[in-house]
């Protein structure tokens, strides 16, 4: 009896130690970012990593978030999401195993925030499209002014949530604050931090990985088109800032129009043809990503798919937009990860143009503000040009040919063979899941005709999925790897 009881107490503690693994920080405005915040128009003013009000035993955090709610908007929403991927399952925040929780500062006791899972698809389709189950509320006990941890009960009012949603499927939590009040007093001013959630997890990969679209030093797939009275964009202008986020001799600046263009936007456009099939950007099975360096955190940067011949807003627009928001400091490198945000069809997308149209891509930095900011960014990656070859088989009349990699799954040194018809100048990189560059085998090597093998060794690699990319004088060719 004594030894089923005690494995019935470890039983339970394993099952408890699963649940709070679950358990992640999603953010504390300083060293842990792993979710967004994008504006939302008319609901208040969010500013993220300010300093605290009021430092003290609730929260001696040095940076949290702001927001001043909007007196005019009963339900006055911060939309929160995966800087990459999706939430993991969700369920255990339904049945109670789990439970969200954020510290919080008010102006005072009896202020409800509701917090919602959701699909940010299907929301964009009409209330109560896309939300999980029901809601998780908090409300507030303490005095003014002073922190608290709010953990959050979960309910399921009728007509507040979409049968169809599911668990698996969750990549937004909206946060209400006061739902419901007007008036004077719902203009109020809002603190929050260390909010805590499901764990996040990549989106399933498909479609073609991401190919490095321009360095200004290399390789340019991409031309700039310019646009009249947009800001001033200079290509192959030295790295101001030298460092392991960014360690490229040359990038690119933009002096952004202020005043003259709140959307300030610099066209990018191949040099040749269309972008291969872009559907798999939409689904978040790809990221658009570049390296970017500005004046500090919370500025928006958007990139949109267009087909250039018919361009006129919306049209030429595909799907909706995709963006990221910088968290680094001023003047510091980091790497910017793109989400998709659907659009609307007819007002900001043209439903005309399919994913196999795209032969542009307009960069937009901080949309809808008059800021005449200096930017640089570099290394772009997007989707590769149409044509390029996802084939791997060599045959006598291609240009190169890469065969299987082995051995695969792999877990120490592999070999990546691949043959040239002629001389070619060859690449050779190595891509994880989520399209980051996590081994350069060879760069921009002129080669002469003839068979190759390259060597990678895996065993620097973490456990998992990567893509390894061929580029021969610009054309790519990808093989799977598996490291275990």
């Amino acid at each position: 009896m004594k030894i089923f009881t005690k494995m019935l107490c470890a039983a339970a503690l394993l099952v408890a130690g699963q649940q709070a693994s679950a358990q992640t920080l999603l953010d504390d405005f300083e060293t842990t970012r792993l979710v967004a915040y994008p504006p939302l128009p008319d609901q208040g003013t969010l500013t993220e990593a300010v300093a605290n009000p009021a430092p003290g035993a609730g929260n001696t955090s040095a940076s949290v978030a702001r927001f001043v709610r909007l007196a005019t908007a009963p339900f006055s929403t911060i939309a929160i999401r995966p800087k990459s991927g999706r939430f993991a399952d969700v369920s255990a925040y339904r049945t109670g195993g789990q439970k969200l929780s954020l510290k919080f500062l008010s102006p005072g006791p009896d202020t409800r925030i509701n917090l919602v899972l959701q699909n940010r698809t299907k929301v964009a389709t009409g209330y109560p499209n896309g939300n999980y189950a029901g809601l998780a509320f908090a409300i507030t006990t303490a005095a003014a002014n002073t922190w608290e941890t709010l953990t959050f009960t979960f309910e399921s009012p009728e007509g507040s949530f979409d049968p169809n949603t599911t668990a698996t499927e969750i990549d937004q939590i909206a946060m209400l604050i006061a739902p419901g009040a007007t008036g004077a007093p719902a203009g109020a001013t809002y603190h929050f931090d260390d909010l805590m959630g499901p764990a996040v997890v990549p989106f399933p990969t498909s479609g073609t990985p991401p190919v490095l679209l321009d360095n200004y030093e290399n390789t340019r797939l991409v031309a700039y088109l310019p646009l009249p009275d947009q800001g001033v964009l200079t290509e192959n202008v030295a790295n101001p800032a030298v460092s392991a986020g960014n360690n490229s001799p040359t990038v690119a600046s933009f002096v952004r129009a202020s005043s003259t263009a709140q959307y300030s936007t610099i066209a990018i456009r191949t040099k040749s043809g269309k972008f291969a099939d872009v559907s798999a950007y939409r689904t978040g099975g790809q990221r658009l990503s570049l390296k970017f360096l500005s004046p500090g955190p919370g500025t928006r940067v958007l990139m949109v798919f267009q087909d250039f011949a018919k361009v006129d807003y919306p049209a030429g627009n595909y799907a909706g937009d995709f963006f990221a928001t910088t968290t680094a400091a001023a003047n510091t490198w980091e790497t910017l990860t793109f989400e998709f945000e659907p659009g609307t069809s007819g007002v900001s997308f043209d439903p005309t143009v399919m994913a196999t149209d795209i032969d542009q891509i307009a960069l937009i930095f901080a949309p809808g503000t008059d800021s005449g900011a200096t930017f640089f960014f570099d290394d772009l990656m997007g989707p590769a040009l149409a044509g390029t070859a996802t084939a791997t088989r060599t045959t006598q009349n291609a240009a190169a040919g890469f065969a299987p990699v082995y051995p695969n799954p792999a877990s120490g040194l592999t070999k990546l063979p691949y043959s040239l018809q002629k001389a070619a100048v060859v690449s050779l990189a190595v891509f994880d899941n989520m399209g980051r560059r996590v081994a350069q085998v060879l760069d921009q090597q002129r080669q002469p005709a003839g068979q190759f093998s390259a060597e990678l060794n895996a065993a620097r690699l973490a456990p998992g999925l990567y893509t390894c990319r061929l580029l021969v004088d610009g054309v790519a060719l990808t093989r799977q790897l598996s490291v275990q």
